[in-house]
């Protein structure tokens, strides 16, 4: 469902909804010309309890490293998977990701955004609620004299290009339905218990249907620049295995840290 939402002081009506942005407002250089930002030591808090994240498709090669990367929603947007359950992100304890660990940029624009604003039109905002801004003294400063700075000019050069990704993303996806080549998919592991259990459901790509493709379609993927797109997806799905293995360790710390309590009650 689409929501619509008018900022309390310009009269810039905002189109969509974004997750992670509680209280989008449209950058004004009048509304939030005392407005500062304040970098914060646990920058991705706001992820702690996100375990999927939208990936852009130039990002594949580096997220195959750590997420299985899959298709979803009826659009078919990729996404990185951080979790294996709803409120868990394995890569983020105390607001950071873990050393090496890719960061999406869907997560480090924030606290900027792009949001529609009409037809075809978008307008930088940011998410008012996010931690960090305020009007003291400290931080940085988003306007001077009624221009930009250059903090806010290069969150602006970010943002416009996560946009040319965007719609090649878009572009992306749409090869792949055009090709027939969805199909959801299930992915099991073995619970303690010995018995398999269902960890998630997702579309991706079949590779039967891949494999069925003729030599005048698999050219036309990989003139499209597709082909390595999809490989990579493929590959980040042995990542499923590590995310089963990361729920495991975290189950034996869990009960360590208990035994551990209960030896200081006993003492």
């Amino acid at each position: 469902m689409t929501k619509t939402t008018k900022t309390p002081k310009n009269s810039i009506e905002l189109s969509g909804s974004q997750f992670l942005y509680g209280q989008p407002e449209a950058l004004h250089s009048e509304d939030h010309r005392d407005l500062k930002f304040v970098a914060q030591e646990a920058p991705f808090a706001k992820a702690e309890t996100v375990h999927i994240v939208p990936l852009l498709v130039g990002e594949f090669a580096q997220a195959m490293m750590h997420y299985p990367i899959v298709f979803g929603g009826p659009e078919k947007t990729p996404m990185a998977i951080m979790g294996l359950k709803e409120g868990q992100n394995m890569f983020v304890k105390n607001g950071r990701f873990e050393n090496g660990a890719y960061v999406p940029a869907y997560l480090r624009r924030y606290p900027f955004t792009l949001a529609g604003a009409g037809e075809e039109q978008f307008v930088v905002c940011i998410d008012r609620d996010a931690p960090g801004f305020g009007e003291g003294e400290e931080g940085q400063a988003l306007f001077e004299a009624g221009e930009p700075t250059d903090f806010t000019k290069n969150a602006i050069a970010f943002l416009n290009e996560f946009e040319v990704e965007r719609k090649r993303t878009q572009a992306f996806v749409e090869v792949l339905i055009e090709a027939d080549l969805f199909e959801v998919k299930h992915t099991l592991s073995v619970a303690p218990s010995g018995e398999q259990e269902l960890v998630a459901d997702y579309y991706g790509i079949a590779e039967e249907k891949l494999h069925a493709l003729d030599n005048e379609q698999l050219g036309d993927l990989l003139k499209r620049g597709a082909v390595a797109m999809i490989d990579a997806h493929l590959l980040s799905l042995q990542r499923w295995n590590d995310l089963v293995a990361r729920r495991t360790v975290e189950a034996s710390d869990i009960v360590l840290e208990l035994n551990k309590e209960d030896e200081l009650v006993a003492a």
